[in-house]
């Protein structure tokens, strides 16, 4: 039986792999510009889904730019609902209440969210590979409670992923960019297992 991959582990090697940061570069200069950053989500869809089906660490080229943008458009679906609407949603939120004189419980509910959010936008990534139709992003339930029960081995990629924000804001390109990619690579691995395991129904 597979065990689930130590995030530890993951990312050292990640950070080892022959041209990472050439890449890491690349991307994360796309990602700064809006429309261009396109190119870099299709990257991070590549990406993820190599690492799915091949469970190695092989970083695809930046090549054939046309199926870069068409597989960016199908990430930056999945991103606008499961990572960008929650957050802003808990933004708007906490402001509200924040206006009332409640800041600090705005900022632990905007912080929850914020925390989650990566944990979310993976499961719902990882349900849309399964058959590579936007149709399953539609069960919000069921990604929900994929997303409940990957909580214990994703909360530290998705501490690391906020800590990322945290430190590279203001170079918010390569936040991104570095950001999903820690994230995609490690969760991508990690829901691979479960598959395997059979012991989850996608």
């Amino acid at each position: 039986m597979k065990e689930t991959p130590i995030f530890e582990e993951v990312f050292s090697r990640m950070l080892g792999l022959p041209g990472f940061w050439v890449k890491v570069l690349i991307g994360g200069l796309l990602s700064f510009v809006p429309v261009v950053n396109i190119f870099a989500f299709g990257y991070l869809l590549r990406l993820s889904s190599r690492v799915r089906k091949t469970g190695q660490l092989v970083l695809p080229e930046w090549s054939d730019w046309s199926g870069l943008f068409k597989d960016g458009l199908r990430f930056a679906v999945v991103w606008l609902f499961y990572w960008l609407l929650p957050v802003l949603l808990a933004a708007a939120f906490a402001s509200i209440i924040g206006f009332f004189g409640l800041g600090a419980l705005a900022y632990l509910i905007f912080s929850v969210v914020f925390l989650l959010a990566p944990i979310l936008f993976s499961s719902a990534l990882y349900r849309y590979q399964m058959r590579s139709n936007l149709k399953d992003l539609i069960d919000v339930a069921l990604i929900i409670r994929m997303t409940a029960g990957s909580l214990d081995r994703l909360i530290i990629p998705a501490l690391v992923f906020a800590g990322i924000f945290a430190v590279a804001a203001p170079l918010y390109g390569f936040a991104v960019f570095f950001g999903f990619g820690v994230l995609v690579i490690y969760t991508s691995l990690s829901f691979r297992i479960i598959e395997q395991r059979q012991t989850v129904a996608f």
